[in-house]
């Protein structure tokens, strides 16, 4: 178990997983974790609004300049530190202008693990996801954000002493992105129309994925379910929680199940009607870089057809998912986070 005033380092703290995390964290209060939330500009905005909103009158949050991209960065955030949670992002700053590009993410997730190396960090928690090539048995292997994080996840079991894995599901948020979610007519010229503007949230809600509407996909609260997740793991200690990965996941939910759910929820109409694969990879990639298209294409390609049987993106069979039975924590339905986020569409 930690020390008495234990430090937990959250990597990727104005995100929605490390928000959730610090916030989690805090509320604790056996052990009263100090966290340490890492971002690379602490007076930016975003990072001085987490010190509004979440500094505890004890004063047990601080901020502290970091970069994934420089390991000494790293090492001074980490040090003194009882615990590590990691996450780490496909997107960089710059575009991805090919698949080569995509590598960046391992240099990050390489200075991480040495970082906490170099620190004795006693427990690393990381935010994961399950290695493709081997889950669809080399059928997709361009997947590189997901197989990435699968292979960061395994440096990290190599050289740490405490591991501790987090794979979540697709977040909830998704569809806040218009390849996910739209309001039906809405283009981009129009959202900078005030007119169309008004038409269009008077419009239908699209759910528009490209998955078939019976395909059962698991989603989660990035925020709040990675947050309560984290937070348990870290209390439970590195004696129970060393080598151990649970899936973070909500129960299975159908994809046009989106729609009527959604449309029990807020009175809205609703439909579930599926854009075409190629209209999703283009939306996809297109703030990223059309590096990253392959990669989306792919994913989704195999969301389609993921056997009922398995959980965990396909990774798990249905008994070897325990996080409700080791940990006593669910994830989020998409009625709780309608309930938890008062979304009412894009």
């Amino acid at each position: 178990m930690a020390s008495e005033n234990p430090v937990v380092v959250v990597l990727g703290s104005t995100g929605n997983q490390g928000r959730g995390v610090l916030r989690s964290l805090l509320r604790e209060v056996s052990p009263a974790w100090h966290v340490r939330a890492v971002t690379r500009n602490v007076g930016s905005p975003a990072a001085q609004e987490l010190l509004k909103n979440f500094q505890t009158p004890d004063k047990r949050l601080s901020l502290q300049a970091g970069d994934l991209y420089d390991l000494a960065s790293l090492e001074d955030a980490f040090s003194g530190a009882y615990g590590v949670f990691a996450v780490t992002n496909e997107v960089a700053d710059k575009i991805i202008e090919n698949e080569e590009d995509m590598k960046h993410e391992l240099q990050a997730g390489k200075n991480i693990v040495a970082a906490a190396k170099t620190c004795n960090v006693k427990h690393f928690v990381l935010s994961s996801l399950p290695n493709m090539k081997q889950v669809t048995s080399g059928r997709f292997q361009k997947i590189f954000h997901m197989d990435h994080k699968s292979i960061i996840e395994q440096w990290a079991k190599d050289e740490l002493s405490a591991v501790t894995c987090l794979i979540p599901g697709l977040f909830f948020t998704n569809l806040n992105r218009p390849q996910y979610c739209r309001r039906e007519g809405q283009t981009h010229a129009a959202m900078s129309s005030i007119s169309s503007n008004l038409e269009a949230e008077n419009g239908v809600v699209r759910f528009c994925t490209p998955i078939p509407a019976t395909q059962l996909i698991e989603w989660v609260d990035p925020e709040h379910d990675m947050g309560i997740f984290a937070a348990r793991v870290f209390a439970l200690g590195t004696t129970m929680m060393n080598g151990k990965s649970y899936f973070v996941g909500s129960k299975k939910l159908r994809m046009e199940d989106l729609a009527s759910t959604f449309t029990q929820h807020t009175g809205q109409p609703a439909i579930y009607d599926p854009i075409t694969i190629d209209e999703w990879a283009d939306m996809a990639s297109r703030a990223v870089g059309p590096g990253f298209k392959e990669d989306i294409r792919q994913m989704i390609q195999w969301f389609s057809i993921i056997p009922e049987d398995k959980r965990c993106y396909g990774a798990l069979d249905l008994a070897d998912d325990v996080a409700l039975e080791e940990l006593g924590l669910e994830a989020s339905s998409f009625e709780d986070w309608l309930k938890r986020s008062n979304w009412t569409g894009p």
